[in-house]
């Protein structure tokens, strides 16, 4: 896919590059340098859309936000996400009982 700087993509995604470089930071998307430049492709916009959507509308927190994205592969899917939380909770709770 395509590279785009990062403060194109953050523009497009109507968000700060601090944000998208944040998300570069936790390694929930992939970014690139080149001349001093940073870039994202096509797959980490749309990762980040979806991480972004994941924040604002379904108010994830980071924690969250990151045992979702360890579990799906694109195309991602909204409709799993609280699926996917019932399972981290509830293998939390398994290893939190075996520890007692």
């Amino acid at each position: 896919m395509p590279q785009q700087a990062i403060a194109i993509a953050a523009r497009a995604l109507q968000i700060d590059e601090t944000t998208l470089l944040e998300f570069g930071r936790k390694s929930w998307i992939k970014m690139t340098e080149k001349g001093g430049l940073t870039y994202v492709d096509g797959h980490g916009r749309y990762k980040a859309r979806y991480i972004l959507h994941l924040r604002n509308r379904k108010h994830l927190t980071d924690q969250q936000i990151s045992a979702v994205l360890s579990v799906q592969e694109p195309p991602y899917s909204v409709e799993e996400v609280d699926g996917i939380l019932a399972q981290v909770n509830a293998a939390a709770g398994r290893q939190t009982d075996t520890r007692s």
